[in-house]
């Protein structure tokens, strides 16, 4: 694509290279709004900071044991003789961050400082040596799966080129399927430091009905890959922490791989799969954007990887692109894609109802035939928030928790991308918004449910994502500001779902909220 300038703003498509003037990614995270900050909708992942055991502050910080999670069983290659005597079971384990001190005796300065607790896992690089975990989840038709894993590679003199593989599975009788999977490597580049963890991902597409994971429960294994054939790339270890598996709303066509518009020149073309343009306005002439048709300012790019040649040099990669195409929309007002039920995408020419999810959340809904705003956020380019176009910058929008009463309340959910300089400075007009990964996630507020007597105290339980830490305020004085309410407990809600029984005697009358704790 060509750059705008003052006299010419747009070119007709064919004749675009790919000159990027900025780049963005809105992510369109619709959550629920909590009593304090936001999480994604998490699911409960068992001793997922490989808290438990606890195996204690003393030397040697570290122990071949893990609850929860199982190791994968010593295959019969494996003889401890040919590995000083190892055990196999000795591989993965709990160790504990030692915190950094020096004292007379040692030094420590490989304290991690984004643990999220003071224990975490190991994994030594041998082949097959894993860890893994059904959890209580399952894959559910119309949603989507994303695991997120904190590692450390390098440990214990891992040579560089070292994988490790992240995976989401589910079990055919007792045969592992694995339904995705990605691989990391051991690099300088990906773990420039010992003492920080790299969150790196695994997603699972939109789950059809049809599947035949769909209905089965989640598994997740975390799998050293080093080079079988080559022993002299085992040995070392990898650091593991804060395992989240996050489930969303399926959006089709989130990373704009459709249709696949090859890798060829000019490496962009007007066209979407799913998502449906804004119609062309009255004021919009052609002939005063150089020829352009309004059907020119919207489609997908391939996102060319870097290159240099004896004719040309690409230095514009995305290198955070999810997959290899992403989207663009040019800087006009009233520029738009959106998708919602009833939106016509270019693939079938008729609405497929492919993203059928309801009003749980929402970012817009059709009032008949009106585009009704339910939450936006608006994005503005300046060299701060966009310091690099090789890299996709997140932003959100959030809904708040959706009433029963709500008009949006049950009506179908829609997503739109809009373009919006001054329509009175033409001045601001041009150039273009690069995208791609648009995800749309659901949360459950912090609440109180379920209330009953039994034996005359009074039990509720706690709702809210997993592993959020609140507060229970009680009062019997409704006028009180919440500072003065009595705390009677701070928790921390594992599962997401936490009994609670107030134990206080002789009360006739009280008052109980949640408070999420900063």
């Amino acid at each position: 694509m060509k750059t705008a300038d003052s006299k010419n703003i747009f070119t007709p498509l064919p004749s675009r290279a790919r000159a990027r003037l900025m780049a963005f990614v809105l992510v369109l995270s619709a959550m629920l709004m909590l009593a304090g900050s936001l999480r994604a909708g998490g699911l409960y992942v068992p001793n997922f900071d490989f808290a438990s055991p606890d195996i204690g502050t003393n030397s040697p910080y570290a122990a071949p044991v893990l609850e929860d999670w199982q190791e994968s069983p010593q295959p019969a290659w494996y003889n401890p003789a040919y590995f000083g005597g190892s055990p196999w079971a000795y591989l993965v384990g709990t160790f504990y961050n030692l915190p950094n001190f020096t004292n007379d005796m040692a030094t420590n300065d490989s304290y991690i400082d984004n643990d999220v607790g003071d224990q975490a896992a190991f994994i030594f690089a041998l082949p097959q040596v894993a860890i893994l975990q059904d959890i209580g989840a399952t894959f559910k038709a119309g949603k989507t799966y994303t695991l997120t894993v904190g590692l450390i590679g390098g440990g214990g003199g891992m040579t560089n080129g070292s994988t490790f593989e992240l995976s989401l599975y589910y079990l055919d009788g007792t045969n592992m399927d694995i339904v995705a999977q990605s691989t990391v490597t051991n690099t300088p580049e990906n773990f420039p430091t010992d003492t920080h963890f790299v969150d790196f991902q695994v997603q699972v597409p939109g789950v059809l009905a049809t599947n035949p994971w769909a209905g089965k429960n989640i598994g997740i294994q975390l799998l050293a890959t080093p080079d079988f054939n080559n022993p002299g790339s085992w040995g070392g270890f990898w650091d593991v922490g804060n395992v989240r598996l996050t489930e969303g709303i399926y959006v089709p066509n989130y990373s704009f791989e459709l249709p696949n518009i090859g890798t060829n020149s000019p490496y962009a073309a007007p066209v979407f799969d799913s998502w449906e343009e804004s119609p062309q306005p009255s004021w919009y002439n052609p002939a005063y954007f150089g020829g352009s048709p309004w059907a020119d300012l919207f489609g997908t790019f391939y996102n060319l990887p870097d290159f240099t040649n004896s004719m040309e040099t690409n230095s514009t990669y995305i290198y955070n692109c999810d997959g290899v195409q992403g989207a663009f929309l040019f800087a006009l007002p009233q520029v738009a894609i959106f998708q919602d039920y009833d939106s016509i995408g270019e693939d079938t020419n008729v609405a497929n109802h492919a993203f059928s999810a309801t009003f749980e959340l929402s970012l817009y809904y059709l009032d008949g035939t009106n585009m009704d705003t339910v939450a936006a956020t608006t994005v503005t380019y300046t060299p701060e928030t966009f310091p690099t176009d090789t890299e996709f910058v997140d932003f959100q929008v959030q809904v708040p928790a959706v009433k029963a009463t709500d008009p949006w309340a049950g009506q179908h959910m829609g997503i739109q991308l809009l373009t919006t300089p001054d329509f009175y400075n033409p001045a601001s007009w041009g150039g273009y918004w690069d995208m791609d990964n648009v995800r749309l996630v659901e949360t459950t507020p912090l609440s109180l449910a379920n209330p009953a007597m039994t034996s005359g105290q009074l039990q509720f339980t706690v709702q809210s994502e997993p592993n959020v830490v609140f507060q229970i305020l009680a009062t019997t004085n409704l006028s009180l500001p919440l500072t003065r309410w009595t705390s009677l407990a701070t928790l921390t809600n594992v599962t997401g779902s936490l009994p609670f029984v107030d134990t206080t005697a002789g009360l006739q009358r009280r008052f109980y909220t949640a408070q999420q704790s900063p």
